[in-house]
């Protein structure tokens, strides 16, 4: 299976829309779509994502999104739908879900999206499972991703999100080992060390496999050593700074896709709520969303997100839209 054409350039981690009690919100849902696919700078759009409390889901929420994202965007972008087995990331000793269930999910939500019509379903890396005894993690890995690339006819993707056990982080040799996968299109790595980067790109640089970048501050890095597409808070808020960089870098415009990267490293350390900040502003341009976000209990690995005050999103609002005149 050869690398799909819009697994380049920014792919967007789409945040999700909520009602007040916590429940998904399909009207807000599909507004936040509508006002990410307006900006025309972005490439496909990524639901369930880190950046949408993808370990807030139940299995029946993962079912009600893909349908609703899915079904809103068909003949207008492409749709890569997060498809694991339901874990909130409790990693305590009793809190990991079930193996086999959770490889079953991860299955059925796949064959699910795919039937909605999704262009590619990504998996985190199967952090949730724990090698039986003599097995190694490598070995978790392969199992996993066969299984869930025999069961579908769409890409997958794999997705190491931040924060993950270093136990479980993707090495060279094993992306290489998965990167020769049939079904397997692509990678994503949240992690900002430039040589862990370079060495993993580098394994697969022969390979019909794609490199995305999860942090965007390493962007212009990445790209040098032959990524294809970046997935952050940027790619959503300020794409069109996104596709300067790669843009000025593949025309051999250094000093153009420097300063553009400077843009978006600005736009990441001064926006502490993406989240928050987006859903306030797409309902100001007119793409009403509530700016709810779902509370998590109990769980020593994740934080909820932070509300934004209204001090804070004009000071956004203004820093953002300075940088986006730049790009206009």
């Amino acid at each position: 299976m050869s690398v799909p054409e819009f697994i380049r350039g920014n792919i967007a981690p789409v945040f999700t829309a909520f009602k007040e009690n916590g429940a998904l919100d399909d009207d807000g849902q599909r507004n936040l779509l509508d006002f990410l696919l307006d900006t025309g700078h972005i490439s496909a759009h990524f639901v369930r994502s880190g950046l949408g409390q993808m370990y807030t889901f139940s299995y029946e929420d993962v079912q009600q999104i893909a349908q609703t994202a899915c079904r809103h965007m068909a003949g207008k972008a492409p749709v890569l739908m997060g498809c694991s087995g339901v874990w909130d990331r409790n990693r305590d000793s009793g809190k990991r879900p079930d193996p086999r269930t959770y490889l079953e999910q991860g299955i059925e939500l796949s064959k699910f999206a795919e039937d909605m019509g999704a262009s590619g379903v990504v998996h985190t890396i199967p952090e949730a499972i724990l090698p039986t005894e003599g097995q190694t993690v490598e070995a978790v890995f392969v199992r996993y991703f066969e299984s869930v690339c025999a069961a579908v006819s769409i890409p997958v993707l794999i997705y190491q999100p931040p924060g993950t056990d270093p136990a479980y982080k993707v090495t060279p040799r094993l992306l290489a080992r998965l990167a020769d996968m049939p079904g397997l299109a692509a990678i994503k790595v949240s992690n900002g060390d430039a040589y862990y980067l370079f060495r993993l790109i580098r394994a697969t640089r022969e390979k019909d496999f794609a490199f995305i970048v999860g942090v965007e501050t390493a962007y212009y890095a990445a790209l040098y050593a032959g990524c294809r597409a970046v997935i952050g808070q940027g790619a959503a808020i300020n794409p069109q700074v996104m596709t300067a960089v790669q843009e000025r870098f593949e025309k051999g415009d250094r000093e153009g896709a420097l300063a553009a990267q400077d843009s978006v490293n600005l736009l990441v350390e001064q926006c502490s709520s993406p989240a928050a900040f987006l859903k306030r502003y797409a309902t100001e341009k007119g793409h009403p969303v509530g700016s709810y976000a779902r509370k998590m209990t109990d769980n020593p690995y994740i934080a909820n997100p932070d509300p934004i005050t209204d001090d804070a999103y004009i000071t956004f609002k203004r820093i953002l839209e300075i940088e986006l005149a730049k790009y206009a």
